[in-house]
């Protein structure tokens, strides 16, 4: 891996110990962090998918942007971090206790890979340090008792304070990436259902053999809507975009797979911030200063 020089504007500086020799924001002792529900068999698939996923899809945006300091917000096993890096970016990455055994595995380097704490989300980067950052498939899952799908009862104010610590490190002017299925789209292809769904939604799904979710109320994916109230009273632009090249469609039947990948590559732009995208993807340009309140 390219030993780049680190940024000293982003490097840690607030871990509170290290696990596995990976600066940590959760205390070694502290038995009751919920860990990360990765499994083999997805860490296997991150293995072998990410590496072309963030060079189709991630290094085009970064490109864009001008970025040059990069952070992967709930990078899983850390490949992406290790592909940026690789192409010359000053590239770190963050997500839950028991991922530093993969990261450990593949010798991914300590001082870019970080433990946090998914009750109180703090990051170990001083404000406005990064140009860049971006988190997919895991934003879902931020407020959960289990990891997964169990809506703690102030997921809400969870998912505000977790979305505004990230633009916290982002500089103004920088940007930062969003990603998920969409609440407001009535099939999630990637996750079981919310565990309160309804009757209907169970019976639905399991004739469907994938999620089929009503798109009002609560669930534990979010939309577009739930980032304006999230960022309400700050100064940003969003802008949504397309997943085409991203999401993986191995969980579709065969017999529809293209017809759905058509419809991802060719929906229109004006529709791609509503309910017809099957994910909300959201490209958050910040203008202004973010604290978290």
């Amino acid at each position: 891996m390219n030993d780049m020089k680190l940024s000293e504007a982003a490097h840690l500086t607030r871990a509170r110990c290290k696990i596995s020799g990976y600066g940590s924001m959760v205390d070694d002792s502290d038995i009751d962090i919920q860990p990360a529900t990765i499994t083999p068999d997805y860490a296997e698939a991150q293995a072998a998918g990410n590496n072309k996923k963030t060079l189709e899809f991630i290094l085009p945006l970064v490109e864009r942007q001008g970025a040059k300091t990069v952070l992967d917000v709930g990078c899983g096993i850390g490949v992406m971090v290790r592909t940026l890096v690789e192409k010359g970016y000053d590239a770190y990455g963050i997500d839950l206790r028991g991922l530093e055994t993969y990261w450990a595995k593949q010798d991914m380097p300590r001082e870019r890979l970080f433990i946090i704490d998914p009750r109180n989300t703090e990051l170990p980067f001083e404000d406005e340090t990064i140009d860049f950052a971006f988190t997919l498939g895991a934003i879902e899952h931020v407020g959960t008792s289990n990891g997964l799908s169990d809506r703690l009862p102030d997921y809400r104010q969870i998912r505000r304070r977790w979305l505004l610590e990230i633009l916290r490190v982002v500089r103004v002017g920088g940007s930062l990436l969003v990603g998920g299925p969409n609440r407001n789209f009535p099939v999630d292809v990637a996750h079981g259902l919310d565990t309160r769904a309804s009757r209907i939604e169970r019976k639905l799904s399991s004739i469907a053999g994938a999620s089929i979710h009503k798109t009002w109320g609560e669930n534990f994916l979010w939309g577009y809507r739930d980032l304006r109230q999230y960022l309400d009273g700050y100064d940003y632009e969003v802008e949504p975009l397309g997943i085409g090249s991203y999401l993986g469609l191995s969980r579709v039947p065969k017999p529809i797979r293209r017809i759905i990948q058509a419809y991802i590559d060719y929906l229109p732009r004006p529709m791609l911030g509503t309910g017809f995208n099957p994910w909300m993807i959201a490209l958050i340009h910040k203008s202004m200063a973010f604290q978290v309140r």
